[in-house]
Formats: C-alpha cells, sequence, structure tokens
C-alpha cells in the first residue's frame, strides 16, 4: 500500500513539475537552497557595490547560526570543491546538465557526510589545508532537494550567511533572484538618497564652477523631487546615492536596474544581472572613486566613464552624458527599480546656464586648494589682488602660454589648463610660481614604460582606466631608517597591476628580509612583496601613493589555546608581512590544520578519530619573510 501511494505522489508531483514548467519556464525548476519553502531574508543582493566588486550572487542570513542544512537547487553533479581561508571558503559548485547552469554554495561550515570524507582525504593526500578539486559527473551526482552541506561563516564572510549564486555556462554570475523564488518577499521600492552632477570637462559647469555637487532630495511615496534646479553647462556627469530594502530585513542592498531620461528620452539603461568576474574591478569607476574614497559616500554613476568595458547598458545616448547647451529648464527622470519590480522615480529640474565672463562666486566654505589633476584638466588657483596681473603664464613644452581666468570663487581667480595641451614645468600666476611636479602623460590601453633615476615602472595594457599623468619623487631624508617611493596619487584607481623597480640608496642588512609595503600614514604598511634583481627592488601593486623597503626579521607568534590527545589549537599572528605558511606533526606525521585567517586561529582535523595524539607535537609557524617560530611540545 504505502509503494502504491509513494507511485501516486510521484506521479501527482511530476504531472504538477511539467505543469510549472510549462506555466513559468524552465527557472521554476530551482529549489531554494536553504530553509526551502519557508520565508528567508537577505543580507546581499546581486549586483551590489562592494568594496572592489560587484557582489556576484545574493548572501542568504541564517540567523546569526552556523549549521543550517543546505541542499542542492537543482540535478546535476558537483564539479567542483573549493576550500580557502579567505574568499568563498569552504565552496561547493553544482553543474546543472540540463540546462548548463553552476550554482555555488559559499562561506560553507560543512560539508555533507560522504564529500566532508572525500575531502579531508584529499587534503591529507595533498598535505594541505587549502584546496581545489575539479571533479568527474560520476563522483557525486545529486538531485534537487539532497542535502549537501550546513551553512557557515568560513572564508572572507563577516558573519554567518550562505553566499548562494547561479552562474551561465561562461561562469558568469547571474541574478538568483530572477528565478522565481518565494521564499524571498519584497514590497518596498527602492530609497534613493542624494544625486550629485558633475563637470566632465574644462568647459562644463556645476552652479557656475567646474565641479561636482550633491543635491538634496524630497520624497512623496515612491516619488522623489530635487529640492533645488541646479544651474549647468556642458557635459554633466548624474550620479545617484540609494539603496534598496526587502521585507522585514533592514540590510541595504544595491538597486539593478536604473533608467535615465531627459525630456522624455532615454539617454542611459543600467541593468546589472550578469557581471563576469574579470570585469570586477570596474566597480571603481562605475561608483565614483572620489566621492567614496574621501567621503565614504557610494555614488553610481548612470553614464559610462572612461575605461569601461563591462556589459550593463541596455540603452547609451552619448555616453550617458547629460549635455546641455542652451538656456531652457530641463527634465531628468530616473527610474529606479529591483528585482521584483518595485520601483521608485526620481524627478529633476536642471537649467542652462551659460558660463559668464568675469563670474565672481561667492561660497562661505571655500577651501583654496592650489593645484590639482581632475580628469584632463590642471585646476590652480591665484589670489587676486589689486596689483597684480590675472592672466597666468604656463611654461609647457619649452614655451610660454598666457590663460585667463575661468570664473573667481571670493578673492581666488580659477584656472583651468588642459594638460593635453602639455605638462607644465612651473605657472606663473598672480606673481606667485607653483609647480605641478607632473612627470609624463601615460596613455591607456597600451604597454608602457617610465625610467627615472630612482625608480623604473612599467604600465600594462590594461593597467589604467584613463589617460594618467604620472607623478613620482624619492625621499630619502624625511625618516632616519626609511626611504620612500612616491608613485602617483593614491585618489586615482587601477584596473590591473604596475611593476617598480626601484633604486634603494639606503642600505639593507639583512637583504634577504626586505619586502616593499604601501603606506599612508607611515604607521600602518601593507605588505607588498617584491624581490631584488641586483640592486634594483622590484614588485607589484594596484594602488599608486606612498611606498617604502622594509625588513622582517621577527618571527611571527603563536598562542596554544588546546593540545591534547583528542585537539590541538592555537591562534597566529605576524605583525608586518604577515603569515605565508604553517604546518603542525605529531610524532612525525602531518596534521590538518583547519585556517580562520580573519580570526587568526587553527585548529586540528584528523583523518581517523579513533586514533589519539601522541608522541612530540611540531608547530611552524613561517611569515611572508621567511622568519619562523617553531614550537615544541609533547602530547
Amino acid at each position: 500500500m504505502k509503494n502504491c501511494w509513494m507511485l501516486k505522489l510521484s506521479s501527482v508531483l511530476f504531472i504538477f513539475l511539467v505543469f510549472s514548467q510549462l506555466a513559468f519556464g524552465q527557472e521554476d525548476q530551482y529549489l531554494f537552497p536553504i530553509n526551502p519553502n519557508q520565508q528567508n531574508y537577505l543580507a546581499g543582493t546581486m549586483g551590489e557595490l562592494r568594496g572592489s566588486h560587484f557582489h556576484g550572487g545574493i548572501d542568504i542570513k541564517t540567523g546569526g547560526v552556523t549549521g543550517l542544512p543546505v541542499y542542492s537547487t537543482n540535478d546535476g553533479y558537483i564539479s567542483r570543491i573549493k576550500v580557502s581561508p579567505v574568499g568563498y571558503g569552504n565552496a561547493l559548485y553544482i553543474y546543472h546538465p540540463k540546462d548548463g547552469t553552476t550554482s555555488v554554495y559559499g562561506h560553507l561550515d560543512k560539508f555533507e557526510g560522504r564529500i566532508a570524507d572525500y575531502v579531508l582525504k584529499e587534503q591529507y593526500k595533498r598535505k594541505s589545508f587549502d584546496i581545489d578539486l575539479n571533479l568527474s559527473s560520476t563522483l557525486f551526482p545529486v538531485h534537487k532537494g539532497d542535502l549537501i552541506a550546513y551553512s557557515g561563516n568560513t572564508g572572507g564572510s563577516s558573519g554567518p550567511h550562505l553566499h548562494f549564486e547561479i552562474r551561465d555556462n561562461a561562469q558568469r554570475p547571474l541574478n538568483p533572484l530572477h528565478y522565481n523564488f518565494s521564499e524571498v518577499k519584497d514590497n518596498i521600492a527602492p530609497y534613493p538618497q542624494l544625486f550629485a552632477l558633475r563637470a566632465l570637462n574644462q568647459q562644463s559647469r556645476v552652479d557656475d564652477q567646474y565641479q561636482t555637487v550633491q543635491y538634496s532630495l524630497r520624497r512623496s511615496g515612491s516619488d522623489y523631487y530635487g529640492i533645488s534646479k541646479p544651474e549647468v553647462w556642458g557635459e554633466i556627469g548624474l550620479m545617484i546615492m540609494g539603496y534598496d530594502l526587502l521585507n522585514g530585513v533592514p540590510n541595504r542592498n544595491g538597486i539593478p536596474h536604473i533608467t535615465t531620461k531627459l525630456d522624455g528620452h532615454v539617454v542611459s539603461e543600467i541593468e546589472i544581472n550578469q557581471v563576469p568576474f574579470s570585469h570586477n574591478r570596474e566597480i571603481l569607476v562605475f561608483r565614483d572613486y572620489d566621492l567614496k574614497k574621501n567621503s565614504n559616500r557610494s555614488f553610481q554613476k548612470v553614464y559610462k566613464d572612461e575605461g569601461m568595458t563591462i556589459d550593463v547598458y541596455r540603452q547609451l545616448l552619448k555616453g550617458g552624458k547629460i549635455c546641455i547647451d542652451d538656456t531652457l529648464e530641463h527634465e531628468i527622470e530616473i527610474e529606479l527599480e529591483d528585482a521584483y519590480k518595485n520601483k521608485s522615480v526620481i524627478h529633476l529640474t536642471v537649467v542652462g546656464k551659460k558660463p559668464p565672463q568675469n563670474l565672481t562666486v561667492l561660497e562661505k566654505n571655500f577651501r583654496p586648494f592650489g593645484q590639482k589633476v581632475d580628469n584632463n584638466t590642471l585646476v590652480f588657483m591665484g589670489k587676486k589682488e589689486k596689483t597684480n596681473g590675472l592672466i597666468s603664464e604656463i611654461y609647457a613644452n619649452r614655451m610660454k602660454y598666457e590663460l585667463l581666468p575661468s570664473y573667481y570663487v571670493n578673492d581666488y581667480a580659477i584656472y583651468h589648463w588642459d594638460l593635453r595641451k602639455g605638462l607644465p614645468d612651473s605657472i606663473n600666476v598672480c606673481h606667485e610660481y607653483i609647480f605641478p611636479e607632473l612627470d609624463i602623460m601615460i596613455p591607456s590601453g597600451k604597454d608602457f614604460n617610465f625610467f627615472t633615476d630612482f625608480m623604473d615602472i612599467s604600465f600594462r595594457k590594461y593597467t589604467l582606466f584613463d589617460t594618467l599623468f604620472l607623478q613620482v619623487n624619492y625621499e630619502g631624508e624625511m625618516y632616519e631608517d626609511k626611504e620612500l617611493f612616491l608613485i602617483g596619487n593614491e585618489d586615482i584607481p587601477l584596473r590591473s597591476s604596475f611593476t617598480a623597480k626601484v633604486k634603494p640608496k639606503k642600505e639593507y642588512k639583512n637583504r634577504d628580509k626586505v619586502a616593499a609595503y604601501w603606506t599612508s600614514n607611515m604607521k600602518y604598511f601593507s605588505y607588498e612583496g617584491g624581490g631584488w634583481e641586483g640592486d634594483k627592488f622590484e614588485f607589484r601593486s594596484r594602488t599608486f601613493g606612498t611606498f617604502t623597503l622594509l625588513e622582517d626579521t621577527v618571527p611571527p607568534t603563536l598562542k596554544i589555546y588546546q593540545q591534547n590527545q583528542n585537539k590541538i589549537s592555537c591562534r597566529i599572528n605576524d605583525d608586518l608581512s604577515g603569515i605565508k605558511d604553517y604546518k603542525v606533526t605529531v610524532n612525525g606525521e602531518w596534521v590538518l590544520m583547519q585556517y580562520d585567517a580573519k580570526n587568526n586561529y587553527i585548529s586540528s582535523e584528523k583523518l581517523d578519530n579513533d586514533k589519539p595524539f601522541s608522541g612530540e607535537m611540531v608547530i611552524t609557524i613561517t611569515d611572508n619573510a621567511n622568519n619562523t617560530k617553531v614550537y615544541k611540545s609533547n602530547i
């Protein structure tokens, strides 16, 4: 009777699945991977603007605990298992042959029994905690709803949750919320907070100046209105700051779909639903880098900036820029839409205003800045007085150029020089000389080498987003025990790394312990690595700024928490170059140590739980300068 009932139930289920596929499409064949058939809550959504990448999936909350069952979202087989102390931590990848997708489950605490046993044996076989296994289709076949793991907090996770992705056949992350999961509820429209306008070239103006201005909004239901009417001219970049909410949680998520219209015509449509990992660094220019770095405000550009190749633009007119060359009022409408089609609309009015000659702007909180580079423009100023001339003299290309002020702010004349005309050696402005100290203009999209007396720098084809006006310098007298190599401006983002070969003048007693470090305050030093090539020291970096060479002769430290027949655990740390490797043996036999890098903690996992630890225990910790700490004890 039971078998008959199960057969009837299976038939009903099969008919239901076929009907669902016909009615709703293939996407409805996916099972929510955790707590299916009950409401779930998200801590993060697809395409969010994270620190240095677009978020590639959804983060499913687990109530602040680990150990919740995780299920396969569809039929297929486990194609990859990766274990790492960083990134996704313990991660499973399941390939689904029916439609060619791959589902990914990250930050897991433990794998299901037979999978865990296999991984453990491979770790002991390879004598490595870190593993990356590509598996055959026959090793671990799975069906939709099979238990595959338990949720955790491993890798780079900042709290217990399940990171879940669905990737296409090219391993590009897709938006899991488009797969009709009823477990996530959302009837809340996105919340815009601010908008900003940026003058994009030296002829452009926002409220009479070449500047970026942030503006507030007034809310009325799901409509938002600009409180003021900015005056603009020329090419203007529009940016918005806001977030999306889902039902029942306070987490602020990204806004995946943004459409911008100027006077009823679409100038840009952005949809962040498929972001290749190879383009992740483009978030540094997709989000305004300067505002994020200096004010910690995350403004998303609705226009396509220089160097961007990411395919998130469904429509684009004139690069998505707002181009104003008349003195009329213009209406801007920005529609914000989340994955559940909830919409908010921003309504703005801008007024075209041609820059008048001899304009003086009065600002109460104006701060003189001397000089700065913005895009291809050198912006500088001089104090206006009755006795000095206001025509600046620019010395570049072995010639003298005369430049009138663009406008005045309070008692200062503001000038704009197009650096593509030449890099100034010096500038005489209001009877005072300033020295831009820009060494060379480096084009993007090309391999380029630059040589000086104290360093050689190489840029690869894809290092830069845009043309770079590079400044380098050497300071060897400021600190008695350190020499500084200044390379570029840390406010400029890079797509990939450059290579520097610096030529030290100071002596280093322990050359094999030397590495390059990046610093912003001479208190915190970030390890960059590198090595000697004769008398030059070579390293790579993806960040401009100040670099120095330091000797690390101090070995790592460790603090024992447990050492008995059942468990070994300790905290490991290194104050300068960082942990490179660790090894634990008992009676000469290698012991697997699970590594929690964010907490600097390692703990043992036995291959055979019935076999007690017994004999001499040796813990060896090595840092990136190859300093070694050895701890021995008997168990």
